[in-house]
């Protein structure tokens, strides 16, 4: 009995051992920062529609082949140690994919060291059973207060986009009243042409013909990429909304 209980002791020092040099036993989900959802947890937060962004680490060449509708590709090897400037906010809500889950799990912990807390992993698009489109996605983003009452709209003369927008607000270290932000449109485009998309700063209850506006014009050729052909934005750079626009 003497040499059982020994032998028992030994065993439980030697289980303590491990674990005092480091050897976790929390599953890789759990590590700070981020956690891994299953693809239909993926799913179901993308058809909410609340501002989650959808990250693509892939390589520019193998998004533009096939990707999530509405994701924005951020490499993975070009994520270093400052803060995609896509990702403004770190408290908005990620959704990080890749093509099996290697490179997915590298970014979110990488996103994570900076800052990023409300990460999720879904693994790679090889497993996905969900939607996926080809060639390229146009990201506008415009600074936007809405607690002026005033935001973005955003319409287009011809059908040839999927239109998405969200709004982003600006990080503060504390509650601010008024604090603005930004509102980020995406275009996904769904067939060849060329269209122009006008974008207003308006109270919906109040619209009228001196509310700030600017257009652009854009070229789909038949592979689904995009030209921009006709920036009008300077007169809203000039009141201090200069939009930022982005090819994926």
């Amino acid at each position: 009995m003497k040499r059982t209980g020994i032998l028992l002791l030994a065993g439980l020092l030697l289980l303590t051992g491990c674990s005092a040099e480091g050897r976790s036993t929390e599953p890789p989900d759990t590590a700070p920062g981020y956690r891994q959802i299953d693809q239909e947890t993926a799913k179901q937060m993308m058809e909410q529609d609340d501002g989650a962004v959808i990250v693509d680490v892939r390589r520019f060449d193998e998004y533009e082949s096939g990707h999530i509708p509405g994701a924005i590709c951020i490499p993975n090897e070009s994520i270093g140690e400052t803060r995609p400037e896509e990702l403004p906010d770190p408290d908005q809500t990620l959704l990080i994919y890749c093509r099996s889950g290697n490179r997915s799990k590298q970014a979110a912990a990488k996103l994570a060291a900076m800052g990023y807390a409300r990460i999720c992993e879904f693994g790679g698009i090889i497993d996905w059973t969900g939607e996926v489109v080809t060639g390229q996605t146009l990201a506008l983003t415009v600074a936007s207060n809405p607690t002026t009452g005033f935001g973005w709209e955003a319409a287009q003369d011809a059908d040839l986009f999927e239109i998405r927008g969200s709004y982003i607000a600006e990080p503060q270290s504390e509650p601010v009243s008024g604090a603005g932000g930004w509102q980020r449109f995406l275009l996904i485009p769904k067939q060849a042409g060329t269209a122009q998309v006008t974008f207003t700063y308006t109270r919906p209850w109040e619209r009228s013909d001196g509310d700030l506006c600017f257009s652009c014009r854009f070229e789909i050729s038949e592979d689904l990429a995009i030209t921009l052909i006709g920036d009008g934005s300077a007169e809203a750079a000039a009141q201090g909304f200069a939009p930022a626009v982005k090819i994926y």
